[in-house]
């Protein structure tokens, strides 16, 4: 019988960095992130609120793949964990995923975890196939959609803007609100977290306290203000958001982050407004495209994003 090979995995130190995302390039070069983004992220991490773990796998002192295990601060439950699991692709099927998996399964018993859940691209087999193999179940799936910007046609939406300013509101971006209302944060912040509720998750969404929501939100690397678009009516009430943050890694797109209106004020047009203007944003930034992902059970955003052009691209399932 052939004896199997111990693996050596261990905790993640900070000289592991680089090579970690060296692992996410090879494995996601569509989804790169730099070494500035995963530190903010690390360092902005509330570890009296959530826990978080991770692990690298090696050979011969290389990383040759890595993993994590941590609560969701965006719909917390204190006994559901998320884990992820990357490895480099030419050594996969070597064991390797499989001890990163198991430690990171024994971590989440120690904590007494009631659910563990994780994600995979529907187009890269092996990792459907690896969660399946391990007890995994399908909970949800999310399209990822991309817009290429410089074939859009503007002709196809005139009027959009002048219907939104007809009813007396007008679209600014967050750096030039800053400019003029100290509150201009605050109303941000209050706008991001009503919208976000809407959004479709398995658990409930969990409302991040402001300082958080700044750290994570304003102060990131990739952050950018001023395509942090907002309608406001005319008496100064934030109605609706689309903002988009960079690729530290790939300047060649942007990632589209919330588009959302209050419920209030939907179907009158504000959503595609908001979302026009990401376009002119990416056209001025001369990217290629903007990068999105919506609930396959999200309807209207889909459908404002099927008119604008988006090409859907293969799900992400959870």
């Amino acid at each position: 019988m052939k004896t199997p090979i111990e693996i050596p995995v261990r905790p993640f130190r900070p000289a592991d960095y680089e090579a970690a995302i060296a692992v996410n390039r090879a494995s996601y070069p569509d989804y790169t992130e730099s070494l500035a983004e995963w530190r903010h992220w690390d360092d902005t991490w509330e570890v009296k609120k959530y826990f978080k773990a991770r692990l690298v796998a090696e050979d011969g002192g290389r990383v040759i793949g890595w993993g994590q295990i941590s609560h969701s601060p965006w719909a917390f439950v204190a006994d559901k964990y998320r884990i992820d699991v990357t490895v480099l692709p030419e050594r996969r099927r070597h064991g390797y995923g499989s001890a990163i998996h198991n430690q990171l399964l024994a971590i989440a018993d120690g904590r007494d975890a009631s659910a563990v859940q994780a994600a995979a691209k529907e187009s890269i087999a092996e990792g459907v196939a690896f969660l399946e193999h391990r007890g995994y179940r399908e909970r949800k799936r999310d399209w990822e959609s991309r817009l290429f910007v410089r074939d859009f046609d503007f002709s196809r939406f005139a009027g959009a803007d002048e219907r939104v300013a007809k009813q007396g509101i007008r679209i600014a971006t967050l750096a030039e609100e800053r400019k003029t209302d100290p509150e201009a944060l605050r109303k941000a912040y209050e706008l991001d977290t009503d919208c976000s509720r809407e959004v479709p998750s398995i658990d409930p969404h969990t409302t991040a306290p402001y300082g958080e929501w700044l750290a994570h939100t304003i102060e990131a690397p990739n952050a950018l203000p001023d395509a942090w678009f907002i309608a406001i009516d005319s008496s100064g009430r934030y109605l609706g958001l689309s903002d988009l943050f960079s690729s530290l890694d790939d300047p060649t797109f942007l990632w589209q982050g919330l588009t959302g209106v209050r419920r209030e004020a939907r179907g009158r047009g504000i959503a595609m407004a908001l979302k026009l203007r990401t376009v002119r944003y990416g056209l001025a930034r001369a990217v290629e495209h903007i990068k999105t992902w919506n609930d396959v059970n999200n309807q209207p955003m889909l459908a404002i994003n099927e008119a604008m052009g988006f090409v859907r691209q293969p799900a992400w399932i959870t």
